[in-house]
């Protein structure tokens, strides 16, 4: 593996994959790089936090390090469909950081070690993560403990989320997974209840919400209007109403109400 292969694998933005190539570093300066992350990275991030271009330099290495990650891929028998689909959430925050700060970078670091760490994974639309699970929880008479390993479930954007396409990803994750009890969690602002007073009926969304039992609710989360309108305001009538779901949800919101986030589970 080598980054040109590996930007051409992920899908990266030409402009971005142009940045990369021209970017120089010493080997010598890379591989201390690389010990300060796998040994301590949260040192490693407020260190290169204190550079100059922070954001570009964070792309380089995230890029150098998922170059490096292949060869444990390798090793483990991972596909490399697996492998370039889970990397591909650096062409997504690569295109968000160009968005919000106009540059090709990266400002989602703290996420995306989990991918290098190889503690995530993308198969077919979703991404899922093995945790322990934080809680003794009863579903439907099963009995869930506290510490036990569990699949956490992210939505990376990009990608309709169609009823077809989660069902393949389950299907994919027990294979995967093969030999670990199949026990799906997931925390999103998709799997707030109170959506179905804002999608219509055969929303994707409402579709997604029916696999899982709902175990908590918090109703201070903003990450709804983060995800829907980019940004969270004070005020909802400063929201744009580009879309439907724009729409809805301001006018929802404006109508005095809260869009939260749901912690649901599939057994």
């Amino acid at each position: 593996m080598n980054i040109k292969r590996f930007c051409e694998g992920i899908m990266l933005e030409p402009a971005a994959a142009q940045q990369l190539y021209a970017y120089r570093m010493e080997e010598e300066t890379y591989e201390a790089y690389k010990q300060h992350f796998y040994a301590d990275y949260g040192s490693f991030f407020e260190s290169v936090k204190q550079t100059t271009s922070y954001r570009k330099l964070l792309l380089y290495l995230f890029v150098r390090f998922g170059v490096d990650a292949y060869e444990e891929y390798q090793i483990r028998g991972i596909s490399d469909e697996i492998y370039f689909d889970t990397f591909s959430d650096i062409h997504i925050w690569c295109k968000v950081c160009r968005h919000d700060f106009g540059e090709y970078g990266i400002e989602e670091y703290n996420w995306l070690q989990e991918h290098v760490q190889l503690r995530l994974f993308r198969l077919g639309r979703l991404q899922f993560q093995p945790i322990a699970f934080d809680r003794d929880l009863v579903v439907n008479g099963r009995k869930i403990a506290k510490n036990q390993i569990v699949f956490n479930i992210h939505i990376p954007s990009g990608e309709p989320l169609t009823t077809q396409g989660v069902e393949k990803s389950f299907e994919l994750a027990r294979a995967f997974f093969r030999g670990i009890s199949p026990v799906y969690i997931c925390h999103s602002w998709l799997l707030y209840p109170k959506l179905g007073e804002v999608l219509s009926a055969g929303s994707n969304i409402l579709q997604f919400q029916k696999y899982f039992h709902i175990y908590e609710i918090d109703i201070e989360s903003r990450e709804a209007e983060q995800r829907i309108f980019n940004k969270v305001n004070d005020n909802p009538s400063e929201y744009e109403e580009q879309t439907r779901l724009q729409r809805s949800a301001k006018a929802y919101l404006e109508a005095g109400h809260r869009l939260g986030s749901g912690y649901g589970i599939v057994l």
